[in-house]
């Protein structure tokens, strides 16, 4: 007797069949579903702060490249999906070091509540407030 292989995958009504990597996939099951992901780039904003030190006066080559690659390490930070506070004052304060009028740039800009990461930078920007002022 010869056995006939079937062309489809059938698992049955309401089941989900999934084949290869579906890392970083939405995945719904059910009837007239909305998905929504909102995911915000806040790269935009990180190139109007590096215009800012580019174009900042006194600031010399090598504090320049100091305060991008700061502003680098924290926009990475604020791309995880729980930023770490302490990492981020350090680089905050580190670059208060060099400029803190860059500082004050980099604070509200990212309040902005189109860069979704208003929350952990008011904490930030309030701690190392009270860390000035002790």
């Amino acid at each position: 007797m010869t056995e006939k292989k079937k062309s489809g995958l059938n698992a049955g009504n309401g089941s989900i069949v999934i084949g290869g990597n579906v890392q970083g996939s939405n995945i719904v099951m059910g009837n007239n579903n909305t998905v929504t992901n909102q995911t915000v780039n806040i790269t935009p904003l990180f190139e109007a702060i590096y215009q800012s030190v580019e174009t900042h006066p006194s600031l010399k080559p090598g504090d320049r490249a100091d305060v991008k690659a700061e502003l680098q390490e924290i926009q990475t930070a604020l791309e995880e999906p729980k930023p770490d506070e302490s990492f981020l004052a350090r680089r905050f304060r580190n670059i208060k070091r060099m400029s803190p009028d860059i500082v004050e740039v980099a604070f509200e800009t990212l309040k902005n509540p189109l860069g979704g990461v208003v929350e952990i930078i008011k904490r930030v920007a309030k701690k190392m407030a009270e860390d000035e002022n002790a």
